[in-house]
């Protein structure tokens, strides 16, 4: 008996065709699972033991990287109070269905069961039209009358044949910093990494918040064929890639660490989900493919079609904010074109005491929303769910909230959200900011979302924090939010890009990258970041005066946000920012849908960097091209993704040249930039003929 999952064809018409739709098939007499569109296969097998692994994954008429069932693994594992279910596990079927998803995906769902274990399985494999992903997601039930501990739950659990060919793995730094006497420095920033894997040398990613890596990692062999990973986890996990030193198998394999989460008899824990993807071509190629599959399945919705938005924050006057001069900055950022106008720390009481400082505004925040509203722009408000300042109501009146390790941020001290009366108190908090404001926007800000508490007056195990801080914390909250308030916005700035997770891109419209950074860190981070997200979750904060420089460093990726004292503007910069606040607003659509590629090296600061965004349907691009302090006074650029048989004209921004060359020509021979002096910026402009 064969089912086949016929109703995505009923409900998703127009999705059929030269994309293909998804199949969803089980072979109940062979006890297998397949999933199968245009550009991926896959199959996973219960075999004569009983056991559940992954039986096929490769490309039609391609590369395959599990064949026969081999080498070994299974997306199931396990760590039961030592006790480990994996791909070598007697599994019984207990029930097996499919249904239909969001977003024009299939799904199977597989219940297992192991009676000497007393443990039940939920397996569920998902795929999507159009998408070369197959995401996979595990869930354990306890079904023995005494609790039991999860020490280990993998999201990632592969083994693949790399058919005698070495492997390559490529992935991406998170923002780290470090704390000086005078400032805070930036140790890691988007930094990518490629590395070759081969026996005794494994590679080790440590992801999540405050962790070292993003949630992202690609391998390939020599010739480009290529898996990409992501995994959905906020808490901090490790991910190691290594090679058996007989099979040649390259295994990945992942989880939260550290876990340790009680399940009481009858409850279940259900790990985090991850994604595999198949791509032929190099790191750029990789990336696109990420970046369609998290804005088509994962990502939080676009708020509307002009996102990413232009906006200002206060945080270049500090905390000395004032209703009278906050009219005036408003007034004057609705004159230059911006969308969302946020105050920054300092409108409240204080850190936890989220209503506003009654004499800084004598007439209510609510009358100042109410002003920036009529404007035509969205309020923006910064507020850190994280921590409360030592003097605020709620820390005086429950101070055992605050989490056992303090992250200490802006003398305000952790606090714990897994522990279920912080939780309840905070989402009540937030809702009346949101409510009492009408509040548009918020900025999340504090030191590491995932707090590390090991209290045991919590509600939370004392030895689970990484978890509860993060499933029954955070991400808690942040469901809540979006689920009462889903016209809010949130961007996910942990003072900086510190949690850069496919988690996050679940929960929230945007993330922070390296907060208040230099001109050549935007860039930096920008360059890094956009391997693994799509542009529109990377905003940038500019800190320094306005030039065609430091603006056009602030323009690629996710929302622009100017952070300057512009009540002191002359009228010169003032002019130059509402043009380049226009060329922004003209050119953010193809940036955002756009794919991305690293042309030349990354920002160093010495040498011409560019960066190139090119829209496959449009047939259109735009490069942004940066001289810093390099003597070069040109510099010739090849573009790419460009249909080698078409024509296009090629033009710029600071100049009156313009060319028209074929896709072909352009891409081989490449196009002089003029960059005729030092802290010079050119856009390149890419446009079909016809």
């Amino acid at each position: 008996m064969i089912y086949l999952l016929l109703l995505f064809a009923l409900l998703f018409p127009a999705a059929l065709g030269a994309q293909g739709w998804p199949q969803v098939v089980y072979d109940a007499g062979q006890r297998i699972w397949f999933l199968s569109n245009e550009q991926i296969e896959a199959s996973y097998a219960l075999n004569e033991k009983g056991q559940f692994r992954l039986s096929s994954l490769g490309r039609k008429n391609g590369k395959q990287w599990v064949t026969g069932g081999a080498p070994v693994s299974s997306p199931v594992w396990f760590d039961v109070d030592g006790t480990i279910l994996d791909q070598d596990t007697a599994w019984e079927l207990i029930e097996t269905h499919g249904e239909s998803t969001q977003r024009d995906g299939l799904r199977h769902i597989i219940t297992l069961r192991n009676a000497a274990a007393k443990a039940e399985v939920v397996v569920r494999l998902e795929m999507h039209s159009g998408q070369p992903f197959i995401r996979t997601s595990c869930a354990y039930r306890n079904l023995d009358a005494a609790p039991h501990y999860i020490g280990g739950a993998a999201f990632l659990n592969i083994a693949l044949d790399p058919q005698q060919q070495e492997v390559r793995a490529f992935y991406v730094n998170q923002f780290q910093q470090i704390f000086t006497e005078f400032d805070r420095v930036p140790s890691q920033l988007f930094e990518p990494r490629e590395t070759s894997v081969s026996p005794g040398q494994p590679v080790s990613l440590f992801t999540g918040a405050y962790a070292e890596q993003c949630t992202w990692l690609a391998i390939a062999d020599p010739t480009g064929r290529g898996i990409v990973f992501g995994w959905e986890a906020d808490a901090r996990s490790t991910v190691t890639v290594s090679v058996d030193d007989q099979s040649q198998a390259v295994r990945i394999q992942g989880g939260p660490w550290p876990l340790h989460a009680p399940v009481a008899p009858g409850e279940g824990f259900s790990a985090p989900a991850a994604f595999l993807g198949l791509y032929q071509g190099d790191w750029d190629e990789a990336s696109y493919r990420t970046h369609r599959y998290v804005e088509a399945i994962l990502a939080t919705p676009l708020p509307d079609d002009n996102f990413p938005y232009m906006m200002f924050d206060t945080w270049g006057y500090g905390q000395g904010i004032w209703e009278s001069g906050l009219e005036q900055m408003a007034y004057l950022t609705a004159q230059l074109g911006v969308e969302t106008f946020i105050v920054d720390l300092g409108w409240a009481r204080q850190i936890g005491d989220w209503e506003e400082d009654p004499t800084k505004f004598p007439k209510g925040l609510r009358a100042f929303s109410d002003l920036v509203h009529r404007l035509g722009m969205k309020l923006g408000l910064h507020f850190v769910p994280v921590e409360a300042a030592s003097e605020s109501a709620v820390i005086k009146q429950n101070p055992d909230w605050a989490s056992s390790v303090n992250n200490d941020y802006f003398y305000a001290v952790s606090i714990c959200l897994s522990n279920v009366p912080t939780q309840t108190w905070l989402r009540q908090a937030a809702m009346n900011v949101v409510l009492q404001y009408d509040v548009d926007w918020f900025v999340q800000d504090g030191e590491n979302p995932v707090k590390e508490c090991s209290k045991s007056t919590h509600t939370h195990d004392p030895a689970n924090s990484n978890w509860d801080n993060s499933v029954n914390g955070i991400d808690a909250f942040m469901d809540f939010m979006r689920g009462s308030f889903p016209r809010v916005g949130w961007e996910n700035n942990a003072d900086g890009g510190t949690m850069s997770t496919f988690s996050a891109v679940n929960r929230y419209t945007t993330f922070g990258s390296c907060d208040a950074c230099e001109d050549l860190d935007r860039r930096r981070s920008v360059w890094g970041m956009t391997y693994v997200f799509p542009p529109r979750f990377i905003s940038r904060y500019m800190p320094e005066p306005p030039t065609k420089f430091t603006t056009r460093s602030s323009m690629f990726g996710g929302p622009w946000i100017l952070m300057q004292p512009i009540t002191q503007w002359s009228p010169e910069q003032i002019e130059l920012v509402r043009q380049e606040i226009a060329l922004y607003k003209s050119l953010r659509g193809i940036i955002r849908e756009g794919k991305v590629f690293h042309l030349l090296g990354p920002p160093d600061g010495y040498t011409i960097s560019a960066i190139e965004s090119f829209h496959p349907d449009r047939d259109a691009g735009v490069i942004f091209v940066y001289r810093p302090d390099s003597p070069k006074t040109s510099q010739v650029i090849y573009p790419r993704g460009l249909n080698p048989q078409g024509a296009y004209r090629v033009s710029f921004q600071e100049s009156r040249d313009a060319v028209v060359l074929s896709g072909a020509e352009l891409m081989q021979d490449g196009v002089d930039v003029k960059l005729p002096t030092k802290d010079f910026a050119e856009i390149v402009y890419i446009s079909p003929l016809n």
